[in-house]
């Protein structure tokens, strides 16, 4: 995962360092890694009411093979950030994530109402890890990145299975339920229920994190544009098709679609709900 491969996905690359310290601080610390990580929906939550455990869970993974597994996702989703921004994709990410911890709570006690305890006790314990911002964010990236057709192993299938099977390789004991909150919220967010698009962080803490953004990104090399005559011309029709997207959103879009012109417009549209 080189720097250059997450030019132009500054919130991507933050939350993929972000999800390393911790899983390290998490190895490093078995004490750590028991108190933050290690949650059960009864007693924690439903009698100790410790909810700010179900964020600290989000922090990291526990096992090296989640933490490879979540990465490598994390990084081939990228695009998503392109598509959105920055803002609007850090955004997304706090929304999606509270929006799916509310529905995997909601769901946890509708499980523990209606289903015998026997088979409740395996649920019981809530899977660490980002499972339900990745498998949101997973949603947007079905739904929003363009796929291609490739040949894998002698069958033509899509660019992204591999994506799709890293994102299976999550589904562990207990993780069912947070995933499909996570998938859930993300619907949630691409219907724009109660406008939910449409917030973003207060400026004070966009200034800090760009602060820090710009801090980790500063010794990469400056995104390439097209250059040739062609592009330059299909970019400024474009602009006046979509005159809020900037240049470089723009460009992406025509990256991300491989020159077609149809599927950027596509891109952009979806860009800008």
């Amino acid at each position: 995962m080189t720097a250059g491969g997450l030019q132009g996905a500054a919130a991507t690359k933050l939350w993929i360092y972000s999800v390393l310290f911790f899983s390290l601080v998490f190895a490093w610390s078995p004490a750590w890694r028991h108190a933050l990580m290690r949650l059960r929906f009864v007693p924690h939550i439903t009698r100790d009411w410790q909810i700010w455990r179900l964020a600290s869970i989000q922090l990291g993974v526990a096992t090296t093979t989640e933490l490879m597994s979540t990465l490598v996702v994390v990084y081939r989703m990228r695009s998503v950030e392109r598509i959105f921004g920055t803002r609007k994709f850090a955004a997304f990410v706090f929304v999606a994530g509270v929006v799916g911890l509310t529905l995997n709570v909601v769901m946890l006690a509708g499980a523990r109402w209606m289903l015998p305890a026997r088979i409740y006790g395996a649920m019981n314990i809530v899977a660490g890890g980002p499972l339900v911002t990745v498998f949101a964010c997973l949603t947007q990236y079905y739904m929003l990145v363009p796929s291609k057709r490739v040949r894998a192993l002698g069958v033509t299938v899509g660019d992204k299975w591999l994506t799709y099977a890293l994102a299976a390789n999550l589904l562990g004991e207990s993780a069912a339920v947070p995933a499909l909150a996570g998938v859930m919220a993300g619907a949630v967010y691409a219907a724009d229920v109660a406008g939910l698009k449409q917030w973003r962080f207060p400026q004070c803490v966009e200034h800090a994190a760009m602060r820090l953004m710009t801090l980790m990104t500063s010794r990469q090399a400056p995104v390439q544009r097209p250059g040739n005559r062609a592009q330059q011309e299909l970019i400024g029709r474009l602009q006046g098709m979509f005159p809020a997207a900037g240049h470089e959103q723009i460009a992406q879009a025509l990256r991300l679609s491989a020159g077609d012109a149809d599927r950027a417009v596509s891109i952009l549209l979806s860009g800008s709900q």
